[in-house]
């Protein structure tokens, strides 16, 4: 594998760029924006950083897995849902009735 290194000059572009997005709310570029991130996370093994920012990461971190397993319930909820009306031999409302 042929290694390249991304220089502070590009590491600060990126950064503008993501903050760009995030203060812009730029939802159309996110995936973009959080792909690029990812791939400098995956290169890393480990990075040290200030205890500020490790708290922040632990905050955001805390509110992603919150609002993923809050949908995830919901989402089983639903499914649960559908299938007790299955069971039940029910089908579901004619949306031309409605």
């Amino acid at each position: 594998m042929f290694l390249l290194k991304l220089a502070q000059k590009e590491l600060n572009h990126l950064i503008f760029l993501t903050e760009v997005v995030l203060a812009g709310k730029k939802k159309s570029l996110m995936e973009e924006t959080l792909q690029c991130l990812l791939y400098i996370v995956k290169s890393l093994e480990e990075v040290e950083l200030p205890e500020s920012v490790v708290d922040q990461i632990a905050c955001l971190t805390a509110m992603i897995e919150l609002d993923l397993r809050s949908e995830n319930e919901r989402i089983q909820e639903i499914t649960s849902h559908l299938d007790w009306q299955k069971k039940r031999g029910r089908k579901t409302p004619d949306i031309d009735r409605l």
